[in-house]
């Protein structure tokens, strides 16, 4: 499909939605296409571009009315609660906005790159002063610790990623994973005591779910717990989620249970 003839699918469904503008995802769908198709004919912020072609202000403008200060206001305060860097799952527990994708979709901005541009930002605010002086201790640990910003780098590297199309088994998003994340790491399959899904350089295990039952979110949960205590963090990725409240529910108690046991894990829905 050409510009032109998304400009005319846009608007044929607009109409068919009685004047309402159509969202990204049910645009697709009901054009047929994937987002790389709609990517590379308007680029960057592909969705907004096209909305603009066809006079209308794009649904984006929502999130971007969260400016940059008040979300560095939220993290500041919640640096100074927890009195250490926090992870995304103490941002998701908050129920702040917008959420970590949103932030890197609108100001281009990775979660492990925020405590940098706080300081920057906030460094001649002494209000902040106490915040500031958390992150620079902060960073000087990280910068020394390998295993901490590897760990960072790969939930970045997951939040990144799409999956090119819903998969009918989680065997497909696995292998889809794994062809995305071995450009980038050293990476196994289902070895070593704990048998995660992936490991990544010998050190961060990962685990693959599509649309978990209950007993299979139960499951996850001492999957994670098993590998956090061989390898010392883990990752959980979600995917094709039928029942949202079945993973908030999971996403509460997952938090919860790792903050009990002080283990360092995240939990990423795709």
């Amino acid at each position: 499909m050409n510009k032109e003839n998304f400009i005319e699918q846009y608007k044929k469904l607009k109409d068919l939605n009685k004047g309402q503008k159509p969202l990204c995802k049910d645009f697709l769908k009901f054009c047929g296409v994937h987002k790389r198709k709609l990517d590379e004919v308007f680029g960057r912020n592909a969705y907004s571009k096209l909305q603009e072609e066809c006079g209308d202000n794009p649904n984006l403008l929502v999130m971007e009315r969260t400016p940059i200060n008040q979300i560095l206001d939220q993290y500041g305060e919640l640096v100074r609660r927890n009195n250490s860097l926090p992870v995304i799952a103490d941002w998701t527990q908050a129920k702040l906005r917008p959420s970590i994708e949103g932030i890197s979709k609108v100001h281009n901005i990775k979660w492990s790159e925020i405590p940098n541009v706080f300081v920057k930002e906030y460094s001649d605010r002494p209000h902040w002063k106490d915040v500031i002086e958390i992150i620079k201790s902060t960073a000087e640990t990280t910068n020394t610790d390998k295993t901490n910003k590897t760990f960072k780098e790969i939930v970045d590297k997951l939040l990144s990623w799409t999956p090119d199309r819903k998969r009918i088994i989680e065997e497909g998003y696995k292998i889809e994973l794994r062809n995305y994340l071995e450009k980038h790491f050293k990476l196994e399959e289902e070895v070593g005591e704990s048998n995660p899904d992936l490991l990544l350089n010998k050190k961060f295990p990962i685990e693959v779910k599509k649309d978990p039952s209950q007993s299979e979110y139960d499951r996850l949960l001492g999957q994670m717990i098993r590998h956090n205590k061989l390898y010392g963090s883990a990752i959980a990725v979600v995917t094709s989620i039928s029942s949202e409240d079945r993973f908030k529910k999971f996403q509460r108690l997952f938090i919860e249970i790792h903050n009990k046991l002080d283990m360092t894990a995240e939990l990423i829905k795709k």
